[in-house]
């Protein structure tokens, strides 16, 4: 297996500026903590929830060695917020949280990476509450559902009120239409669309504005060529 080096900067209502490390992320697997560091910026091996505690976090970027698939903060098994990606060598600028979010004891900064030739594909949701990462691994030309990287369940399990933003990752070389993740509803309509980005060649971008209304049965689906 493949390992890159990742960072992140997170921005504090404070002013101050918290870094994290992860020289060693296996690419491929279940999302890995990113932790304080490096010396002589942060105290090491601290988790955001130490670190960063009772400040309000504003602004954050994970930046990958080569591919990154998606990030998030999580507390409680819960996550409460989607955190913007990219990849070393791209031009990029860090972002705001949906929701600036006061820093508790347990929360965890993590991050998930992909090589290029990758078969695995990250959705990350924001909805006026709710902050969720969704994904899927392609085993062939075909369509796949996107599931909870915490549940294991669906869109519509998962999320309740309009999707209002989301930015989806996967592989670099895709030639399936429509090259993206559609939200196709209980009755199997298509509701919702957010575009497939690369880190490797530019800053994923949340696609703003959305507005796609969840029902139930809701799936987030990709059409995989490979």
């Amino acid at each position: 297996m493949t390992t890159q080096s990742v960072s992140a900067i997170c921005k504090g209502r404070s002013g101050k500026i918290y870094t994290f490390e992860n020289t060693s992320v296996t690419d491929g697997t279940t999302f890995v903590e990113l932790q304080s560091g490096p010396s002589p910026y942060s105290l090491t091996a601290q988790s955001l929830g130490d670190y960063a505690q009772d400040d309000v976090i504003t602004h954050a970027l994970v930046t990958a060695q080569t591919n990154a698939g998606a990030a998030k903060i999580d507390f409680g098994g819960e996550t409460v917020a989607t955190v913007a990606v990219t990849a070393f060598g791209v031009t990029s600028e860090m972002k705001p949280l949906f929701r600036p979010l006061m820093v508790r004891p347990g929360m965890t900064l993590k991050v998930a990476t992909h090589v290029v030739a990758t078969t695995q594909y990250y959705l990350a949701v924001e909805t006026a509450s709710q902050s969720h990462v969704f994904a899927a691994t392609s085993s062939g030309a075909n369509t796949y559902d996107l599931t909870s990287v915490n549940t294991g369940q669906g869109v519509g399990r998962v999320i309740k009120g309009n999707i209002t933003a989301a930015y989806f990752t996967g592989p670099q070389d895709t030639t399936a239409a429509p090259a993206g993740a559609i939200f196709v509803n209980g009755a199997g309509q298509p509701l919702g669309f957010c575009p497939l980005s690369g880190s490797t060649k530019q800053q994923p971008c949340y696609s703003m504005g959305l507005n796609i209304p969840v029902d139930l049965n809701m799936q987030a689906q990709i059409v995989a060529d490979a």
